[in-house]
């Protein structure tokens, strides 16, 4: 019976830190795949709250079966549950800059970096045996000279929940704000964004089941039910944000191009003040890869460089030797090759996610290239 429970018991704990793993893993594998270095940094910080989120589950486990390595883990475990609450907030600060650079102030790491030192030097000074006994004894605290240090050691439950409170409240309240101003602005479109919802529902199931467990005796059925509820809550949350970052539908609002429309007041044409170089095309075109969108047009070319629709098919004819579907085929099936290398999946099945609407126009678009190739 004792080691089914201990099973059961290191399943609960341990399977958080299963999906936390797996998670970073595909991050890390679809880092090769941004679109864009913002995409990059935004992976970056999932990476760090995934990492540190695992290693506060691998704490708990320890403390829970094995008080001795806890005791050397004691201080990257505080670390790790001031930090992975910082990071999920620096997520949602990404997610709500509304096309602005990310802005995240160092001082959000101050105060974790000076409570962690205080408890670090602190440690210092109690013998490894003391440590291991407070871990053991689950006491509030150990009489004598060791009183105050064996509550700030077992405290450390209650400083991730204050720090829990802390950035859900500051969340909530960035995220009524970028709604009221997203909705306020007439170029914003909205997306649909019900994952972060969610997002935020199972960070409150979290921090609830952490509140309870805090006030709950050890080892009773009890407390075992809310370690499973905040282990499905944190593996719940940990698969949402990986699946919306890989996929990209962590955008909740899009922009409309930023180039105004402006109109001659006597006419009431529209005035294109842009210019349109090879280079200035061609950085367009690797950086935001527009022509993943296999709906993508020529009108989308006249709106982010901001000249005339004849302007754009005379200038590629010019340049290219093409027309504007071959142009911005060409770009498609070097996409498709890259792909291809990327993952070792045959080039014919990746079509779709290079932006051809159909195999047909994938096949047709390398037909046309190999016969100019051939005519060369």
């Amino acid at each position: 019976m004792e080691n089914f429970q201990f099973f059961l018991g290191a399943i609960t704990l341990l399977s958080p830190v299963f999906f936390a793993v797996a998670c970073v893993i595909l991050v890390w594998f679809s880092h090769r795949d941004c679109l864009r270095q913002e995409e990059k940094s935004l992976k970056t910080v999932v990476i760090a709250f995934l990492f540190f989120a695992a290693f506060s589950w691998i704490a708990t486990f320890c403390y829970s079966f094995f008080p001795e390595i806890f005791v050397i883990l004691n201080v990257p475990c505080l670390i790790a549950f001031v930090l992975s609450v910082v990071f999920l907030y620096r997520i949602f600060r990404f997610l709500t800059r509304l096309g602005l650079p990310e802005d995240f102030p160092p001082v959000h790491y101050l105060v974790p970096a000076i409570l962690v030192t205080v408890f670090l030097v602190w440690s210092l000074f109690v013998p490894f045996n003391v440590q291991v006994e407070i871990v053991k004894s689950r006491q509030l605290m150990l009489p004598g000279e060791y009183e105050a240090y064996s509550r700030l050691f077992t405290s450390k439950p209650f400083i991730r929940l204050f720090f829990q409170i802390f950035y859900l409240t500051f969340t909530c309240l960035l995220l009524v704000r970028y709604y009221r101003k997203a909705d306020a602005e007439e170029s914003y479109v909205r997306k649909p964004a019900r994952w972060v919802i969610f997002l935020i529902v199972l960070f409150l199931i979290t921090m609830l089941a952490t509140l309870v467990m805090s006030l709950l005796p050890r080892g009773k059925t009890l407390f075992q039910i809310w370690i499973l509820i905040a282990a499905l809550g944190s593996s719940g949350l940990y698969v949402l944000l990986t699946y919306h970052i890989i996929r990209r539908k962590y955008l909740l609002y899009s922009l409309h191009p930023a180039t105004q429309m402006v109109r001659n007041k006597k006419t009431g044409r529209r005035v294109f003040s842009g210019e349109l170089t090879r280079e200035r095309l061609e950085r367009w075109f690797r950086e935001e890869k527009p022509y993943l969108n296999s709906e993508f047009k020529i009108t989308d070319v006249v709106q982010a460089m901001n000249v005339n629709r004849s302007v754009v098919s005379s200038f590629i004819n010019k340049e290219y030797g093409v027309n504007f579907n071959q142009f911005v085929n060409r770009w498609r099936l070097k996409e498709v090759e890259r792909l291809a290398e990327l993952s070792g999946i045959d080039a014919a099945k990746l079509y779709a996610q290079a932006g051809f609407s159909e195999a047909r126009q994938y096949y047709r678009a390398k037909l046309i290239v190999n016969y100019e190739i051939e005519q060369l």
